[in-house]
C-alpha cells in the first residue's frame, strides 16, 4: 500500500540548477542543493556532467556552492569568502576539476551579482554599488553608517534584498594583471541584462537611470571594452527591454512597447545587426519557465544559442518548451518535453536541461538532437512508496464561453461511495499558470484525505496576453472562473463534501482567498499567505505598490480612490463568516506584514475566528526557499487548520 507524502518529505528532495556548459571541453557543471534542518539552510555543491559519456560526478561536498565561470580547460572561477574578511567584498578562488583543489584568486571590493570573462586578464562585473556610501569613509564611518538608512527614491526596499534606495547594479571591467577596476555605468544607473559577444571585446546591456522612480521602461546600450566607448542604442523610457543573446554577431532582444495589453503584454524578438533593430517574431507566450511548482531552488538561464540559432523557452498552458529562432524569423520547437524545461544550457548540437515531468522531481536531460536522455537519478527514490496524486483534467467553459484549464488530484485511498473534504488551491502572479507538474503541497494535502483542485484563471499565463489581462477587473472575472470551476469540480465528483470545502493560496492567490471570504460563504476554513488586501495602503509600502497597483487596479490614491476601495477585499471583511488562518513573512516586502495584519484585523473585529503566523527571517518566497524547518512549520499550519475546520 502506497504511503501518504509528508511534510518532511520536502526535506528529502534535490533541487537543480545553475547548468553551465563548458566553453573548453566537452562538459557542463551544475549545482545541487539540498536542505538541511541542522543548519536550517540549504547545502549547494558542484557536480560536472561529461558529454561524451553522460558521466555525473560530485566536484564539491561542503555544501557552500556559490555562482562560477569557466576560467579555463579543467578550471572554475567562483565567489567564495573575501581574503580580507569584509562583508561588502566578494573573493573568488580557483577550483581545479580534475583534483578538486582551490586557490584563492582576488577580492573585489563590493558585492558581485555577475561576472563575464571578457579577453585576455578582462573580466566584465556586474556589481551592487551602495551609492549612499562616501568612498573617503573611514572604517569606524562606516560602521557607524551601518545604523541609518537614507531613503531617497521609489523603490526604497526590494522583497529578498532589503532597503535599496541608492543601491545599484553597476558595470566594471576587472583588470586581473593589475588588478584596476573601470566603471563602465554611471552612479545612478541600474543594469538589469547582460550580452558579451563571443570575442569579449563587445557588450550589451539594458538598463536606466533614475533618482526618484525606478520605471517601467529601461533602455539598451552598447559598450566597446577595447575603446571605453558607450553609445545608446535604444533611449530609455521607449520600450520594455528584456533578455540579449548574442548568436554569432547578431544581437536578439526581447522587447514589448507595452502599448496593448500593458504589463501583460509579452515580449516579441528583435534582432541588432549592423546598426539596424528589426523585429523578427512577434511572441505572445512568457519567455520563460512560469509554471508554478514548489520544488525548486535556484535557477537556470532561460536562453542560449546553437549555431545559428537563438534558444528561449515559453510557457504555454502547462508547459514550458524549448524554441529555435533565427535572425530571418524562422522558428521551430525542436522536441516536446511533458512537464517543464526549468533552464538549460547549450553544448554544440546538445541541449543539457533541468526539467521536471509530470508526477516527478527534477532531473538532468540531454536533448542530442533526435531524442531526449534523463542522465541523472538524484531525485530516484524520494518519492519511492508514496502517493502522488495524477492531476486529472477537468476543465471547462465558463459562462462566458471561455476555456478555463483546471485540475483535480484525488485523496489517498479514494473510495467514490465516499465524501471528502476539498481544497481550492489558488496561485500567485496572477500572471502565473499551474499544470501538472509534483507540487509537494498539494500531494501532502490528497495524502491528508483531501481533494485538491486547481485551476488558471483569466488572469493567468500561458494563454496569451489577452487572457493575461486583468487590469481593473481584480475579483471580478477572476472570482467568477474560480466560483464556476468549484461548481464544475462538484459536479464531476459529487464525492465532494460541499459543506467542508477550504480555500488557500499565496500573493495574488492570497489576494482571491481574502477576496474569496468576503464575498461568498460557501467554504468552511480558509488559508490566507503572503497576502495583500488594499490597494490604497499597498500602494506606498510594498516594493512595487507605486507601479504594480498603479497599472492592474488602474488607479492611483490620488486618481480613484473609490476604484481602489472596490477592488480591496478589506471592504468586504464585514461580510465574512470564514475561520481564516494568516501566513505572512516578517521581511515580504513584495505583499508586505502590514497587509496581512489589515486582514487579520478586519475579521478580529467583526468577530470571525482567525489567527495569525508570522515568520522572522522569511520574506515573499517562504514556500519555495524559505528555511528548511520554516517551510516545515509553514505546512505544519496549514495541516493544522484544515484538520481542525474541515474534519
Amino acid at each position: 500500500m502506497l504511503k501518504p507524502i509528508l511534510k518532511e518529505d520536502l526535506l528529502s528532495y534535490r533541487f537543480l540548477s545553475n547548468i553551465t556548459a563548458s566553453p573548453y571541453e566537452n562538459a557542463a557543471v551544475f549545482t545541487v542543493s539540498k536542505q538541511d534542518t541542522k543548519t536550517n539552510s540549504y547545502l549547494k555543491n558542484l557536480w560536472f556532467l561529461d558529454l561524451n559519456t553522460n558521466k555525473l560526478t560530485q566536484l564539491t561536498r561542503n555544501g557552500k556552492a556559490k555562482s562560477f565561470i569557466f576560467e579555463k580547460e579543467g578550471t572554475l572561477l567562483h565567489t567564495c569568502a573575501p581574503a580580507d574578511k569584509n562583508d561588502y567584498h566578494t573573493g573568488f578562488e580557483y577550483f581545479d576539476i580534475s583534483t578538486k583543489k582551490t586557490e584563492y584568486a582576488f577580492t573585489l571590493p563590493f558585492p558581485v551579482n555577475n561576472m563575464h570573462k571578457l579577453y585576455n586578464d578582462l573580466y566584465l562585473v556586474n556589481a551592487n554599488i551602495n551609492t549612499n556610501r562616501d568612498d573617503n569613509m573611514t572604517e569606524a564611518e562606516l560602521k557607524a553608517e551601518n545604523d541609518y538608512i537614507p531613503v531617497k527614491e521609489l523603490p526604497f526596499w526590494d522583497n529578498g534584498v532589503g532597503y535599496v534606495s541608492g543601491w545599484r547594479n553597476s558595470l566594471f571591467i576587472y583588470n586581473k594583471a593589475d588588478g584596476s577596476l573601470l566603471k563602465v555605468t554611471e552612479d545612478l544607473f541600474n543594469v538589469n541584462a547582460v550580452a558579451v559577444a563571443s570575442c569579449g571585446k563587445h557588450v550589451y546591456f539594458t538598463g536606466q537611470h533614475y533618482d526618484q522612480m525606478l520605471g517601467r521602461l529601461n533602455g539598451l546600450f552598447y559598450y566597446d571594452v577595447e575603446n571605453n566607448k558607450l553609445e545608446t542604442v535604444v533611449p530609455q523610457g521607449v520600450k520594455r527591454i528584456g533578455m540579449l543573446q548574442f548568436v554569432g554577431k547578431t544581437l536578439f532582444v526581447s522587447a514589448s512597447d507595452m502599448d496593448v495589453w500593458g504589463t501583460a503584454d509579452k515580449d516579441d524578438w528583435y534582432v541588432l545587426e549592423n546598426g539596424q533593430h528589426v523585429k523578427v517574431k512577434d511572441n505572445d507566450f512568457s519567455l520563460r519557465q512560469n509554471v508554478a511548482t514548489d520544488v525548486r531552488f535556484g535557477g537556470s538561464k532561460p536562453l542560449g544559442k546553437m549555431g545559428d540559432k537563438l534558444v528561449y523557452l515559453t510557457t504555454e498552458v502547462k508547459h514550458v518548451l524549448v524554441n529555435y529562432l533565427d535572425k530571418n524569423g524562422n522558428h521551430e520547437k525542436p522536441f516536446f518535453f511533458d512537464g517543464s524545461v526549468d533552464g538549460f544550457a547549450v553544448k554544440d548540437e546538445k541541449i543539457i536541461f533541468v526539467g521536471m515531468k509530470k508526477g516527478k522531481l527534477q532531473e538532468l536531460f540531454v536533448y542530442d538532437g533526435k531524442k531526449v536522455t534523463k542522465v541523472s537519478n538524484f531525485n530516484r527514490t524520494a518519492l519511492s512508496g508514496k502517493y502522488v496524486g495524477t492531476p486529472e483534467y477537468v476543465g471547462f467553459k465558463n459562462s462566458e464561453g471561455v476555456h478555463i484549464d483546471g485540475w483535480i488530484i484525488k485523496p489517498i485511498d479514494y473510495d467514490e461511495n465516499k465524501k471528502y473534504p476539498a481544497l481550492l488551491s489558488m496561485h500567485g502572479g496572477p500572471c502565473v499558470a499551474w499544470g501538472e507538474l509534483f507540487v509537494h503541497e498539494m500531494q501532502m494535502l490528497a495524502g491528508m484525505g483531501y481533494f485538491v483542485f486547481f485551476c488558471n484563471p483569466r488572469g493567468a499565463d500561458g494563454r496569451g496576453a489577452r487572457f493575461a489581462d486583468l487590469r481593473g477587473k481584480y475579483g471580478t472575472v477572476d472570482f467568477d472562473d474560480f466560483m464556476e470551476f468549484t461548481d464544475h469540480v462538484q459536479k464531476v465528483y459529487p464525492q465532494i463534501d460541499k459543506d467542508k470545502l477550504g480555500v488557500l493560496g499565496g500573493s495574488y492567490g492570497g489576494f482571491m482567498t481574502n477576496w474569496i471570504i468576503g464575498n461568498t460563504n460557501r467554504f468552511a476554513a480558509a488559508v490566507s499567505q503572503r497576502s495583500f488586501c488594499n490597494p490604497i495602503s499597498d500602494f506606498g509600502n510594498s516594493c512595487i505598490g507605486y507601479s504594480f497597483d498603479a497599472d492592474q487596479f488602474q488607479a492611483t490614491p490620488w486618481t480613484g480612490v473609490d476604484r481602489l476601495w472596490d477592488h480591496a477585499p478589506l471592504k468586504y471583511a464585514p461580510n465574512c463568516t470564514t475561520p481564516t488562518l494568516f501566513i505572512h513573512s516578517l521581511e515580504d516586502y513584495n505583499c508586505p506584514l502590514s497587509q496581512g495584519f489589515e486582514m487579520f484585523a478586519a475579521l478580529k473585529y467583526h468577530g470571525i475566528e482567525s489567527e495569525m503566523v508570522l515568520f522572522k527571517g522569511e520574506n515573499h518566497e517562504l514556500s519555495r526557499s524559505g528555511k528548511p524547518l520554516h517551510r516545515m512549520r509553514r505546512l505544519a499550519e496549514i495541516s493544522r487548520w484544515f484538520e481542525s475546520h474541515l474534519k
